[in-house]
């Protein structure tokens, strides 16, 4: 039933092998350890390692330069919040996923009151120094899943995402009474922190030009019903 096959008239020699058989072979010699392969072979495949190696290391730092890049791009250099940029990006997601999944939530508006008289007082350094106060004031208070930005000179901006309307909102009037209570040591002086907000609720019919506008709005109405901006600074309370 089963026909033996002779060598001599059945196998086929691959071409390019000179020989098949011992341990001296090229089949034998390809599955040898490293110290019995030839040293040009070794210097061969040492050259090819070291190139991957390479090229894999400068492929991992392009791509590092790259996300730093873009982070910068969408990052506030003075405070490390999101810019405008980012944040409106951010907007749109959020907004987007409200759409999806049947979402909404709460935009804060936030823009500080009586920032001029602090530079032209103090200086640009002691108006940066106030920024900075403000943005790690806000970062302590709001929830990791929110999204907090510096917008503009003196604007703040903060997305508080996938939540009920009514929490948001009792969280975003909180956060109100707790920064217009707040102070910030400036150049030895202890300057009170006033800031007027705007509240704008989305939910899955919003576009993001609306719902920025909106809390815009609201924030500018919020300021107008406050005191007038001084038009210089009162003498504060000497810091401790």
């Amino acid at each position: 039933m089963y026909q033996t096959l002779t060598p001599a008239k059945d196998v086929i020699p691959l071409p390019g092998l000179k020989n098949v058989d011992g341990p001296q072979s090229d089949l034998g010699r390809i599955g040898q350890p490293a110290f019995q392969m030839p040293r040009e072979t070794r210097e061969l495949i040492e050259r090819a390692l070291t190139y991957a190696a390479e090229a894999q290391r400068t492929i991992t730092e392009q791509q590092s330069r790259i996300e730093h890049l873009e982070t910068l791009s969408i990052t506030d250099e003075l405070t490390g919040l999101l810019n405008r940029r980012g944040f409106t990006e951010a907007v749109t997601r959020a907004l987007g996923n409200a759409k999806r999944h049947d979402e909404q939530g709460l935009l804060v508006a936030i823009d500080l009151d009586g920032f001029k008289p602090i530079n032209d007082t103090f200086g640009h350094a002691a108006g940066d120094a106030m920024l900075k106060h403000v943005a790690d004031f806000l970062s302590k208070r709001v929830r990791t899943t929110d999204y907090l930005a510096r917008v503009g000179g003196d604007e703040f901006a903060i997305l508080m995402v996938n939540g009920d309307l009514a929490p948001a909102r009792h969280r975003a009037i909180q956060l109100k009474a707790e920064l217009n209570q707040a102070t910030a040591v400036i150049n030895h002086n202890r300057v009170p922190i006033k800031a007027s907000f705007g509240i704008a609720p989305y939910d899955s019919n919003a576009s993001p030009e609306q719902v920025l506008h909106m809390a815009d709005v609201a924030m500018y109405h919020d300021k107008r019903r406050r005191s007038p901006e001084p038009t210089h600074l009162k003498p504060f309370q000497a810091a401790e």
